[in-house]
C-alpha cells in the first residue's frame, strides 16, 4: 500500500499575522515543517509514501528519513494547480492522499483526485471548517496506521470553504463545495463545523456577567466569534467579526491585534473565547494569532471560555491545537463555560491521541 503525501509550504501563513487565511499570501510558514514532523514521526517505518517534489512533499521525507518515490509534479514555488495535478496524478498510484494544509488545500486535492480515493487533512492552514481534518499531525499518522493495518474505515465528509476576500471583510459565508472520501478510526476524525444560532438574550446575559467582572488593570484579548463580539458590543465597540482584539480593562485598544503584537504584553492577561461549534475547537482554529508563548504566558486559569447553552451542549469535549504539543498538555482539563450570567457549565478538553 503506497499513501500520496501533499504539502502545501503556504498553509497556515496567515493565521498568525492575523489576516485571517493564506489563500495568495505565497508566504511560507515556518511552522509546516514541524507540522509535517509531527505527523512523519508517528507514521509506522514501513510506509512507502509517494509524493511532488521539493517543498510540496519530497523535500520533508528526504529530511525525516522516510521511504518515498515522487511524482513529476511541483514545483519550488508551488500554486494551487500543482496542487491540483499532484492530486490528480497520485489518485491513480496511491490508495490514500495525505495532504498538509487547511480548507482551500483541501478543496485543491479533491479537485485534482476527483474523490476517487480518500483525503485526510493534517491540520496546517487558518481556516478547517470541513470534516477531512485529524485533531492535529500526530492523531493524523495514528489514522494513517490504522488504514494501512485495515483497521479504518472509509467514510464521507464535508469540505467546507469560505471566500476569503470577504472572510478578511468580516463577512462570513461557508460552502459546501464537496462530498469527499476520508478515514476514521476511533472517533480521531473532527466534524466539519456546525452553524449555531444564538438567542440574543444569553450573549446579553454572558456578555453582562464578564463586563461586571473585568479588571481595568487586566488585558483581555478577545477572540473571534459571535459570543465574544457580543460582549465588545455591549462596552461600545463594533468589531470585526473574526479579528482577535486587545482590551486593557473595559477599553479597546486595538482591534485586529496578531502574534507578535500580543508577544510584547506584559502585566496580567486573560483570553476570552468560544468554541468552534459542531468541532469544539477552542484554540488553533481561526485564532492562531493567540499562538502558543501567549497561552502559555496566560495559564489555563486565565483562559475564560463563553458559550450559549445549545452550542457547549452539542459539543463532546474542548480540542486544543496551539501548534506546541507541549502547551496543548498545559491546557488539558476542566473548563468552566459561562453560559448566562453567574451560570455555568463544565466540559473537559479532548484528548490529545
Amino acid at each position: 500500500m503506497k499513501i500520496g503525501l501533499i504539502v502545501n509550504p503556504y498553509a497556515g501563513s496567515g493565521g498568525r499575522l492575523g489576516y485571517k487565511g493564506s489563500d495568495g499570501l505565497y508566504i511560507e510558514n515556518p511552522e509546516i515543517e514541524n507540522r509535517v514532523k509531527r505527523f512523519l514521526d508517528v507514521v509506522n517505518n514501513n510506509i512507502e509514501f509517494v509524493s511532488p517534489k521539493f517543498k510540496m512533499g519530497e523535500y520533508f521525507l528526504k529530511k525525516f528519513g522516510k521511504k518515498y518515490e515522487t511524482i513529476n509534479a511541483g514545483k519550488e514555488k508551488s500554486t494551487r494547480e500543482d496542487t491540483i495535478i499532484s492530486a490528480r496524478l497520485l489518485s491513480d498510484i496511491t490508495n490514500l492522499i495525505v495532504f498538509v494544509g487547511g480548507d482551500g488545500t483541501a478543496r485543491d486535492v479533491v479537485e485534482g483526485s476527483q474523490s476517487k480515493i480518500p483525503i485526510l487533512g493534517v491540520p496546517a492552514g487558518v481556516k478547517m471548517h470541513s470534516g477531512v481534518f485529524a485533531l492535529n499531525p500526530e492523531t493524523a499518522g495514528i489514522l494513517v496506521n490504522a488504514y494501512v493495518e485495515g483497521m479504518a474505515n472509509i467514510i464521507e465528509a464535508e469540505v467546507l470553504d469560505i471566500d476569503e476576500d470577504a472572510y478578511r471583510k468580516g463577512i462570513y459565508k461557508v460552502k459546501l463545495y464537496y462530498i469527499a472520501k476520508t478515514i476514521n478510526f476511533k472517533g480521531l476524525l473532527v466534524n466539519s463545523k456546525e452553524e449555531i444560532s444564538s438567542p440574543s438574550y444569553e450573549l446579553d446575559e454572558i456578555a453582562e456577567y464578564i463586563i461586571d467582572n473585568m479588571e481595568d488593570s487586566t488585558f483581555y484579548i478577545m477572540g473571534p466569534g459571535s459570543t465574544v463580539k457580543a460582549i465588545e458590543e455591549k462596552l461600545g465597540y463594533t468589531t470585526n467579526f473574526l479579528s482577535t482584539d486587545l482590551f486593557l480593562g473595559k477599553r479597546l485598544i486595538k482591534s485586529g491585534v496578531n502574534y507578535m503584537e500580543l508577544l510584547q504584553l506584559t502585566g496580567e492577561l486573560k483570553i476570552i473565547l468560544t468554541p468552534i461549534g459542531g468541532q469544539g475547537f477552542l484554540i488553533g482554529r481561526g485564532n492562531q494569532e493567540i499562538g502558543p508563548e501567549i497561552l502559555k504566558k496566560a495559564g489555563k486559569d486565565n483562559i475564560i471560555v463563553v458559550s450559549s447553552k445549545e452550542k457547549i451542549s452539542r459539543i463532546d469535549c474542548l480540542r486544543i491545537d496551539s501548534g506546541d504539543p507541549n502547551v496543548d498538555k498545559l491546557l488539558q482539563g476542566i473548563y468552566k463555560v459561562i453560559v448566562g450570567y453567574d451560570e455555568f457549565y463544565t466540559i473537559k478538553t479532548c484528548s490529545m491521541t
